[in-house]
């Protein structure tokens, strides 16, 4: 997930859990006003709302759920973006800081990698990391052989060479082992 994707998904889900607490707060403040302290401690209190109050109330909630769910998204995708690409502190950071972190995530968080062309393939090694480190001495990996190599005099590779005596199988071969039954 980019970081321009998790810092919308953050400001979208605190503009909505403005909204949603705008509305819910002053229903139930209405709603405990109607009840005794009494009430309240024994856990008897049942306000009655008006229809319009309780639309409020209920689509609030809706709101503050969608902004919970937004935000537990945004969340994940920065944990999930900042261990792929190695960045401890900020994991820390989103982790512990939550909705604060995010924001400073999304806001000063390292860059998003580059996307690579279609068909890239790297020239050694795989995306993002770097090619290996060749010796003095050696050739870099994936460099094709000089012309004319192995040279024309150069033995072959056959094995066993022709016509070399090897012992059959199950000879006894280091001497005075035991034979394999064949």
């Amino acid at each position: 997930m980019s970081k321009k994707t998790i810092l919308w998904l953050t400001l979208i889900g605190i503009v909505l859990a403005i909204i949603g607490a705008v509305l819910v707060v002053p229903v139930g403040a209405s709603a405990l006003q109607q009840c005794t302290q009494e009430q309240i401690n024994n856990g008897t209190c049942q306000p009655t709302l008006s229809s319009d109050a309780t639309t409020r109330l209920g689509i609030g909630i809706v709101l503050l759920g969608i902004s919970a769910l937004l935000h537990l998204i945004a969340w994940i995708g920065a944990l999930v973006r900042s261990a792929r690409m190695g960045s401890w502190a900020w994991f820390v950071v989103v982790l512990l800081i939550s909705e604060l972190g995010l924001i400073l995530y999304a806001l000063f968080a390292p860059r998003d990698r580059p996307k690579l062309p279609a068909g890239y393939v790297p020239a050694a090694g795989a995306p993002g990391y770097p090619p290996p480190i060749s010796q003095p001495g050696y050739t870099p990996p994936g460099t094709p052989p000089p012309y004319n190599y192995p040279p024309p005099n150069y033995p072959s590779y056959d094995y066993p060479p022709p016509g070399t005596n090897y012992p059959q199988q199950g000879s006894g071969y280091p001497p005075n082992a035991p034979t394999v039954p064949g």
